[in-house]
C-alpha cells in the first residue's frame, strides 16, 4: 500500500493558495491566518483586502460613485478591482458579512464560468484570468457560513498551529509556551500570537512583570509562573489555564 503521508498545516496552505481560485483559512484567531492570506506565493497578482462586518455594504466590496469637481465619478471597489486585474481578493472576517454585502459575495465568488456583475454604470464585468480569493474566519465554517457561501469555498484548511514567521519573530524563551497557548482548545487559556508578540515588546522596555500585567491581565502571574519554570528547567512548558 503507498505510504499516506500529511503536509504540515502551513506547508499546505502555501501550496493551496498558490494554485486554488478559492480558498478559506478558518480556527482560532491571532495565528496568521491574515499574514497568510496576503503573503503567500501571488505568482505578480496584485493585492485587494476588506475586512467584514455585518454593517460593510456591498458598496464598499463593488465600487460607488464620488464627488469629482462638479460630477459624480465611478470607482472600483477592491473586489472589482481583483476582478478586473486577475489579482488576489483577502476577506478577512468572512463570517461577519452581513446581507447586503453577502448577496454580493455570492456573486463574486461564482465558478469563472458564470460569474458576471452589472454595475451601476451599467457595464458588465467578468473576473479576469488569475483572480482569486482567500478568506479568513475563526469560527466554524459548516456551522457559521450560509450554505450557499460555504459552497464557495470547497477548499477550506483549518488553521491548528501559530503561524512559524509569527513564531520566529519572539524570543527564544516564549516560543513553545506561545505555540502552544494560540491554539489551546479551551477559549479561557487561548493567548493570541499578537498578545505574545505585545508581550516580548513590552517586556524589553518595562519588565516582565509590569508587561505581563499590561498584555494578559488576570492570566499574568500564571504566565510568568510557567515562564520562569520553563526557564529553570530548560524546556519550556504549556501556560497554565
Amino acid at each position: 500500500m503507498p505510504k499516506k503521508t500529511t503536509l504540515p498545516v502551513w506547508d499546505l496552505v502555501a501550496s493551496v493558495i498558490q494554485h486554488s481560485r478559492s480558498t478559506l483559512l478558518y480556527g482560532p484567531p491571532g495565528t496568521g491566518k491574515s499574514h497568510a492570506a496576503h503573503n503567500a506565493d501571488r505568482d505578480g497578482r496584485p493585492l485587494f483586502t476588506v475586512t467584514m462586518t455585518p454593517d460593510t455594504p456591498a458598496a464598499e466590496l463593488r465600487g460607488h460613485y464620488v464627488p469629482v469637481g462638479n460630477e459624480f465619478q465611478w470607482r472600483d471597489g477592491p473586489a472589482i478591482r481583483a476582478w478586473r486585474q486577475g489579482g488576489r481578493l483577502v476577506i478577512n472576517e468572512i463570517d461577519h458579512a452581513g446581507g447586503d454585502a453577502l448577496s454580493f459575495l455570492l456573486a463574486c465568488l461564482d465558478s469563472p464560468e458564470t460569474a458576471c456583475l452589472t454595475l451601476p454604470t451599467g457595464e458588465l464585468v467578468r473576473p479576469a484570468a488569475g483572480f482569486q480569493a482567500v478568506a479568513t474566519m475563526n469560527g466554524d465554517p459548516d456551522s457559521d457560513l450560509p450554505a450557499a457561501l460555504r459552497d464557495r469555498f470547497p477548499v477550506a484548511v483549518e488553521i491548528n498551529e501559530a503561524h512559524p514567521q509569527g513564531i520566529a519573530q519572539l524570543p527564544h524563551d516564549l516560543r513553545a509556551a506561545a505555540s502552544g497557548s494560540v491554539v489551546a482548545t479551551d477559549p479561557s487559556r487561548r493567548l493570541t500570537l499578537r498578545a505574545w508578540l505585545a508581550f516580548a515588546s513590552l517586556r524589553t522596555a518595562i519588565g516582565p512583570e509590569a508587561a505581563a500585567q499590561a498584555v494578559f491581565r488576570s492570566r499574568a502571574a500564571d504566565v510568568l509562573d510557567a515562564l520562569r519554570i520553563a526557564s529553570g528547567a530548560g524546556q519550556a512548558e504549556a501556560v497554565p489555564s
